[in-house]
């Protein structure tokens, strides 16, 4: 029997070529050009962030207080953590509206296992709620293919609505100090949930770039159809971005409880949009097939570099949110450009 060969956008924002055989693996090969693109916009965010921290700096010279710059990262930990995540589903080309609703869920299930259970035990928890709160996303999507859009909204709402019945309708509180010093805690001066964000964006940016699955993500979100002939399982590796994406909303609602003391059924409202805006700033295409973990990370230190230069010149909270959309407009408009020459 003759191969078949398929193309496909790949994680590298090149087209790959597919062959396939009956027996054998699928191949892909990989243009190092988009690659260097890749490199070149993370590096943008980068330069971008420091003249951020030089001109707050110099407008307010406490801001380069290493104590407060370990602050803004602490910052941008929670949201980053929520990008990571977000970034596996929309590099398969759907999107999760409900992770701030999960984020409520987790926290507040993480409250109550903190009164009766061991830390590392409520965490792992939480954790386990989110990846569950994720399968049902992925479920509901491949099972019934209606649009990730309309299924997420859903259960954007429903999530919402159980962390309330949960909760009791009010938040939880006595969180043991073991909990807190868990999550809230620092190693070696440095902040837990900064040690956690750094590491799962090394891990993600090695998954998506160096894994099957990763490869298999990109290869969905470029043409689903094309990957299914490919022999990809188009709905298992689906879910499974939203698994993923659940579990690190977990692990975030499980951070905020550690650092309030509390665990509040409204948590997570304003994240959604925060956590989708810096995914895309680093890259990631709303319509799929192209992404990284890296320039997520940048995007979630960047929004956050942002939001607490403007709090130390005393910067209203509502003009902080007309500067940080603007910010966001401005950078996905240069990306588009910087595509459209490269096109």
């Amino acid at each position: 029997m003759k191969n078949s060969t398929l193309t496909a956008p790949t994680e590298r924002g090149m087209t790959a070529e597919v062959v396939t055989e009956p027996g054998v693996r699928s191949v892909s090969k990989f243009d190092i050009r988009g690659f260097a693109g890749r490199a070149a916009r993370q590096g943008g965010l980068l330069v971008v962030i420091v003249v951020m921290v030089i001109g707050f700096g110099i407008a307010r010279p406490f801001f380069l207080d290493s104590s407060n710059l370990m602050n803004v990262l602490l910052q941008s930990a929670v949201v980053g953590i929520l990008a990571l995540g977000q970034t596996y589903v929309l590099i398969t080309g759907g999107i999760d509206l409900s992770i701030g609703s999960t984020v409520a869920v987790t926290a507040v299930c993480a409250g109550l296992f903190s009164h009766s259970m061991p830390a590392i035990a409520a965490i792992v928890g939480a954790l386990v709620i989110g990846a569950i709160c994720g399968l049902v996303n992925g479920l509901l999507i491949t099972v019934t293919n209606i649009t990730p859009f309309i299924i997420t909204l859903g259960t954007m709402s429903i999530y919402a609505g159980l962390a309330l019945i949960i909760a009791g309708g009010q938040a939880v509180y006595g969180i043991p100090v073991g909990f807190e010093n868990a999550l809230a805690g620092g190693v070696a001066g440095i902040p837990i949930p900064v040690v956690l964000f750094v590491v799962l964006t090394i891990v993600s940016a090695l998954v998506l770039k160096y894994t099957l699955f990763g490869e298999y993500l990109v290869a969905i979100g470029g043409n689903s159809e094309v990957a299914r002939l490919a022999g990809i399982r188009v709905g298992q590796h689906t879910a499974t971005a939203y698994v993923v994406a659940g579990a690190s909303a977990g692990l975030a609602g499980a951070i905020l409880t550690a650092r309030l003391g509390a665990a509040d059924p409204t948590l997570g409202g304003d994240l959604l949009l925060t956590a989708i805006a810096a995914t895309v700033m680093g890259g990631t295409k709303l319509a799929g097939g192209d992404g990284s973990m890296v320039g997520a990370a940048f995007g979630a230190v960047l929004i956050a570099t942002l939001t607490a230069g403007l709090t130390s010149l005393n910067v209203q909270a509502f003009y902080q949110q007309v500067a940080v959309g603007g910010v966001i407009i401005l950078a996905l408009l240069v990306d588009q450009a910087a595509r459209a020459r490269k096109s």
